[in-house]
């Protein structure tokens, strides 16, 4: 039997790095690793730090996010956020042209409850969701 302890990472293709960067970097304020040695030529790919996990980030020009999303699969992640920011957080990144896709928040249900949350997209159409958790 396969003993799973954690999630450690998962990977997203991005047509532009910069783009996702300003998304993940600047707007979710996630620390990035392994930018300069992307940069130098050293590594395919830079990674966003979510806790103790990455979130890959790999560069493909090519990528057409129209097709993934009709091709159905991958829907969504979540990442959470403290309570009560939802209210700061909705408007901040409506004035900075963020596409959110509910209202308002609403109750979702996630790994550590029932909490808040809104549903967002990223440069490339990839949905994240924003999170409430105490």
């Amino acid at each position: 039997m396969i003993r799973i302890t954690a999630l450690d990472h998962f990977v997203l293709r991005v047509r532009d790095l910069d783009a996702a960067l300003r998304f993940y970097r600047d707007l979710l304020g996630l620390p990035i690793e392994f930018l300069e040695a992307y940069r130098a030529g050293e590594r395919p790919f830079v990674s966003a730090r979510i806790g103790q996990q990455l979130l890959d980030l790999v560069p493909d020009p090519a990528y057409d996010p129209d097709a993934v999303r009709d091709a159905g699969g991958f829907l969504h992640f979540c990442v959470g956020v403290p309570v009560g920011d939802l209210a700061r957080i909705v408007p901040w990144l409506r004035e900075r042209g963020v596409p959110i896709v509910d209202d308002q928040p609403v109750p979702r249900l996630g790994a550590t409850g029932m909490g808040l949350s809104v549903y967002v997209h990223d440069p490339d159409g990839y949905v994240v969701e924003l999170k409430e958790q105490g």
